[in-house]
This record gives C-alpha cells, sequence and structure tokens, in this order.
C-alpha cells in the first residue's frame, strides 16, 4: 500500500520545471501555456488535499486521491526539461551549469519554508512547556528533530531509503528527489547520449515495476520520481518529430480520463496508471489541434496559477497548519480521532465552505508574495551568475 496517501504525507513537485520559447513550438522550445495551466490546476487540487478533514463534505474521490498528481507533475517535468535541455548538454560544465539553475529554481523557497516549519515547530514546544498548550498530534521536535532538519537543508530528506515524509514542510519530498533525478538525467544525456532512450526505457520500466510490485527497498519516493520523469523524457523524444495531428477532443479527452480516474479510484493498487494517464494527456496536448480544453487552459487565470504553481506547492503547508491551530485554538471546535489517531477539528458545512475559501485566498496571496520577491529573483540571480560565472 502507497503510504503517502495519508493527508499530511504527500504532495505535488515538482512544480519546478521551466518553460521558454513559443507556444507551440513543441519541438524546439518548451513554452506552452496548457502546460503551464495544468502545472497551476494540479498544484491548486494538492492544496484541497492537504487540508483537514473538517467536514465529511472534502472526503470525496476527487480530493482524497489527489496525492497522484505529484506523479503527473514528474511525467510533466521530465518532458519540459527534456525539450528544454537535451541538446544542450554536451560538456561537463553545461552539466554543472544546468544543476546549478536547477538548484537556484528549487533551493530558495525551498529553505525559506523548511525555516517557516522550524519556527512553527518551536511555537508548539514553547506553547507546551510554557502555556501547557500540546498538540494533539505530534510532540514538539520528535518528528521534526535535528536529523531531519539536515536532511532537509541538504535535500536528501526523501533520497534515502525508508525515510518519512511528514517532516518539517513535507511537500518538499519531492523537491528531493527531483533534484538528483535531475542529475541522473544531466548524467546521462552527457556521457550516454547515443543510448539515452534504451536508459530513459529502462529507468521508467524498472522503476514502475518496483512500484507496482512493491518491491521498492525503501527508495519509494526516488522511484516515484524516476518512473514519472523518465516517462516525461519519453513522451518527449516520441512528440519531438511528429506533427500536431490528433483531433481537438483528444486532450479533453485525456484531461477527462483522469479526472474521472482520480474520482472512482478506490484502492492504491492501480495508482502506477497515473503516469501513462499523464504522458497521454501530455501527448495529446502537444499533438492535437486547438479545442476547447485548450482554449480554456489558455485562459489568464489559468496560467497565471501556473506561474506561481511552486510558491504555491510549498506554502499551502504551513498556511493549513495555521488555520487549522486558529479552528482548534481560537474557535475551540469540537474534535474528532481518525483512525490513526490524528485529532482533526469538525466544522459545518458552510463553515467548512468558508474556511477553504479562506485557506485559497492566503495560499494564493502569499503565494505570489513569494513568487515576486523571493522565487523569481533568486530564480534570475541563479541564471546571470550560471551564464557568467559557469562557462
Amino acid at each position: 500500500m502507497n503510504t503517502r496517501q495519508d493527508t499530511h504525507q504527500k504532495v505535488i513537485p515538482p512544480i519546478s520545471t521551466e518553460f521558454s520559447g513559443n507556444r507551440g513550438d513543441y519541438r524546439n522550445s518548451t513554452k506552452n501555456e496548457e502546460l503551464e495551466s495544468i502545472r497551476g490546476l494540479a498544484a491548486f487540487l494538492v492544496v484541497f488535499f492537504h487540508l483537514p478533514k473538517w467536514n465529511p463534505v472534502l472526503n470525496i474521490g476527487f480530493i482524497n486521491n489527489a496525492y497522484l498528481m505529484v506523479e503527473l507533475f514528474f511525467v510533466l517535468s521530465g518532458f519540459v526539461i527534456f525539450n528544454a535541455y537535451a541538446e544542450k548538454i554536451e560538456l561537463k560544465k553545461d552539466l554543472l551549469r544546468f544543476q546549478f539553475l536547477r538548484f537556484g529554481r528549487l533551493y530558495p523557497v525551498h529553505i525559506v519554508f523548511l525555516f517557516v516549519f522550524l519556527v512553527i515547530e518551536i511555537i508548539k514546544y514553547i506553547a507546551s512547556i510554557k502555556l501547557g498548550i500540546n498538540s494533539p498530534n505530534s510532540i514538539p521536535f520528535e518528528e521534526n528533530n535535528l536529523s531531519m532538519l539536515i536532511k532537509g537543508i541538504f535535500l536528501i530528506s526523501s533520497v534515502l531509503p525508508n525515510q518519512p515524509t511528514t517532516t518539517f514542510n513535507y511537500p518538499a519530498w519531492s523537491v528531493s528527489v527531483e533534484f538528483y533525478t535531475y542529475l541522473v538525467f544531466a548524467s546521462s544525456i552527457l556521457f550516454f547520449k547515443r543510448h539515452c532512450r534504451t536508459l530513459f526505457s529502462a529507468l521508467a520500466v524498472i522503476s514502475l515495476l518496483m512500484l507496482a510490485t512493491e518491491r521498492t527497498f525503501g527508495f519509494e519516493s526516488l522511484l516515484s520520481c524516476f518512473a514519472g520523469f523518465f516517462i516525461g523524457c519519453l513522451t518527449a523524444m516520441f512528440t519531438r518529430n511528429i506533427a500536431p495531428n490528433l483531433p481537438k477532443f483528444a486532450s479533453l479527452l485525456a484531461f477527462s480520463a483522469i479526472v474521472l480516474f482520480l474520482q472512482l479510484k478506490t484502492t492504491t493498487d492501480f495508482d502506477p496508471l497515473i503516469y501513462l494517464l499523464a504522458a497521454a494527456l501530455i501527448a495529446s496536448i502537444a499533438l492535437s489541434a486547438d479545442g476547447l480544453l485548450k482554449r480554456v487552459l489558455s485562459l489568464k487565470i489559468f496560467t497565471g496559477l501556473g506561474v506561481i504553481s511552486y510558491s504555491v506547492y510549498m506554502s499551502h503547508a504551513a498556511i493549513e497548519w495555521v488555520a487549522n491551530q486558529v479552528i482548534r485554538v481560537v474557535l475551540k471546535k469540537p474534535e474528532i480521532i481518525r483512525a490513526d489517531g490524528r485529532s482533526i477539528p469538525q466544522l459545518t458545512q458552510l463553515e467548512t465552505l468558508f474556511a477553504c475559501m479562506a485557506v485559497v485566498t492566503v495560499v494564493l496571496l502569499v503565494s505570489a508574495f513569494v513568487y515576486t520577491f523571493i522565487e523569481k529573483p533568486m530564480r534570475e540571480k541563479s541564471r546571470r551568475f550560471a551564464f557568467s560565472k559557469l562557462n
């Protein structure tokens, strides 16, 4: 069973792709408004997945299975990164520059929210020692300890086997595995370029088989990224030299298949299918003519959400924690104990609606701020450094 299905254990990614170039040019660039929007919508869905179940109205398949959006992001990341960099890594300095750019893309926002959660842990400790207010779900600095903090700082919290994925800013587990997946990708392009199709196929198939058979040897997080990312690379290879000639409804059909899969799936046994569904969606967007779905995804409200999606992904857990404490400590709402022993305050349907609206509003505002003043400036600085100092 996929233990990361737990509400506080799995989140969306990877949202670390870069888009550049002209819209619609799938062979020479990765700039595509529709893919940007898919990324934003998936991030938005993950926000709802991690909301505490304040009311049974939130207990629906589409939300409960949204942890699979992480796998979609891995596939999307592989597709975009391959198109952007497969022809640009020819020397060791290119590999170094590529990995530094990935670091500049991921790390600044990651480290900010890692220390936000460190502050939260300190607040929990003070509340427990000084005020006698104890969390019903965790003991301060027990799970979020010094060892996990150091692993988070060095981006190895989920690369090592049998590591918990719920510590500190729990969405960051995917940042850890994706960073090192980038390194495997770039090294493969540099040293095995003529055989990268075979290598990527082997990595994708072996990872999928290990996940499907649950023979992961503790490397489930890393294997989930390998499977998705290299399937994304293979999808990019497949679409590169094919003219867009699928019918207009192809992308809508693939999108609908994912929606139905999320809504109807009741067991984790079929989770690996999301990789193939995600690949089909991305390929159909790349190879289909303009249609209803692509026109909707091109709307600024969705592409704008895609732009700030990484900040949404990294910030929402802290905001949801604060909202839950307000409901528990300030509003003093009654609580229920889940089967796993976790305590969750309960709200009426109307209160849940207002709470969700408040959380989403704050997440969007904070994410826009983080993107504007941290993510974008640091990304630009890293690019200037990479192209001026690493040549």
